[in-house]
């Protein structure tokens, strides 16, 4: 059958209504290559990015229309309001770049997590510092640098430790002396002289200044590395993979972490890494976890440690601190009284200088029971009646067996 072309255009353009234009493509199509491939990619991470911002902002608007209402100048509150989402956006990015990806078939041994710090001392201004210039940094610079470290898995903190600095050194101090003279020299730890410990002049200083101060002088670089100190990393079980593991360090001031006559001195920190020694299990226990895991949740037994602090009054010649402890009595306790004015962070005093103020009765009162049973009743006069005090620093911490057992 032969069809005519002309008859076969006539009967499709009269379908269109007397001849009406009809799809004939368009002039430029897209196609496969690279741009397109690029938008792609692009376009869902500009669509959350733009949620973000314009969550962010709409937040930022609201807030400046309530300070404008409460009587507070709309440019100050608009600078104001800027500079802090401007901030809590910076946080967010730091969160997601320095958050480690749990993803994978790797354990964490959070008990080898080191941290590397490269600092040195400058003056406020920038420059460095010179010959004439005393200063040197606190004992066990590494993490007496840090006033609170929080631990978070999977966007949960489960770990925050406030007073950091004290109980880095509290484990330090407690160290054994082949430790303090090895390993923790890596940290920057040095032991002051008894006596010396607030002395900021070389002529009087002790050798633990000394040695910093010869470390740290002429702006040198100090590089460090050694253990943190957290609960998690206190024990032998390894973390399991697909958890998000997140540890921020909240630094402390300069005036804590430096001694020096002169409060022309800051800390810079040029470099800071952290290793996390990573486990690879063998198939047949991922297995096994992951069926374990569908009936339960994970459990990690933990020996928690706290530092607490408590204001006291001077002049005062007796006081009770009550709710010492909320729930469950602590298994040791550590008691260290240092001034206020060094606890706040002074050049001028070292934040580790612990005094006994001439204590003279020492109790622990749970309930109607009294730990221990005969109160401590040290006195520092000339009598120098503590020889009981000071065993029970070996007795509490369980070394006085060993020393049985080298005997």
């Amino acid at each position: 059958m032969h069809l005519d072309r002309r008859a076969c255009q006539d009967y499709y353009c009269s379908q269109l209504q007397n001849g009406g234009s009809y799809f004939q493509g368009v002039s430029h199509q897209r196609g496969y290559g690279m741009f397109s491939n690029l938008f792609r990619m692009i376009s869902p991470i500009a669509m959350k990015a733009g949620k973000y911002l314009g969550k962010h902002i709409l937040s930022t608007g609201s807030k400046v229309m309530s300070d404008v209402v409460s009587v507070t100048s709309l440019k100050d509150s608009t600078r104001a309001r800027l500079k802090e989402t401007s901030k809590n956006i910076k946080d967010d990015i730091l969160h997601k770049l320095q958050s480690g990806s749990g993803v994978g078939e790797s354990y964490l041994d959070l008990a080898h997590t080191l941290l590397h710090l490269q600092v040195k001392i400058t003056k406020k201004n920038g420059s460095n510092i010179a010959t004439p210039d005393v200063v040197a940094p606190v004992n066990y610079l590494l993490n007496t640098l840090f006033s609170e470290c929080s631990i978070t898995l999977k966007d949960k903190q489960v770990s925050s430790q406030a007073n950091y600095a004290y109980r880095c050194m509290f484990d330090a101090l407690l160290s054994p002396k082949a430790v303090q003279e090895s390993l923790l020299t890596a940290g920057l730890f040095f032991r002051d002289s008894p006596g010396k410990i607030d002395a900021t002049e070389i002529l009087n200083a002790g050798e633990g200044f000394k040695t910093r101060y010869n470390i740290c002088k002429d702006s040198k670089l100090m590089d460090m590395i050694g253990a943190l100190h957290f609960d998690l990393g206190n024990q032998s079980k390894y973390l399991i993979n697909s958890v998000n593991l997140r540890i921020k360090l909240e630094r402390n001031k300069d005036a804590f972490a430096l001694m020096s006559a002169s409060q022309d001195f800051k800390v810079i920190v040029q470099h800071a890494s952290l290793f996390v020694r990573k486990v690879k299990v063998a198939p047949s226990i991922l297995i096994a976890h992951e069926t374990a895991l569908s009936r339960g949740a994970i459990k990690m037994p933990l020996r928690r440690t706290e530092v607490k602090s408590f204001a006291l009054s001077s002049g005062m010649q007796s006081i009770t601190i009550p709710n010492a402890f909320i729930g469950q009595v602590s298994a040791r306790l550590i008691m260290g009284m240092v001034s206020n004015t060094a606890y706040n962070g002074d050049f001028y005093n070292n934040p580790f200088n612990f005094k006994h103020y001439d204590l003279s009765y020492l109790c622990l009162l749970d309930g109607n029971r009294m730990i221990p049973s005969k109160p401590y009743q040290p006195k520092f006069d000339t009598s120098n009646s503590y020889s009981r005090c000071y065993m029970s620093l070996f007795t509490d911490l369980g070394d006085i067996i060993k020393i049985k057992i080298s005997i």
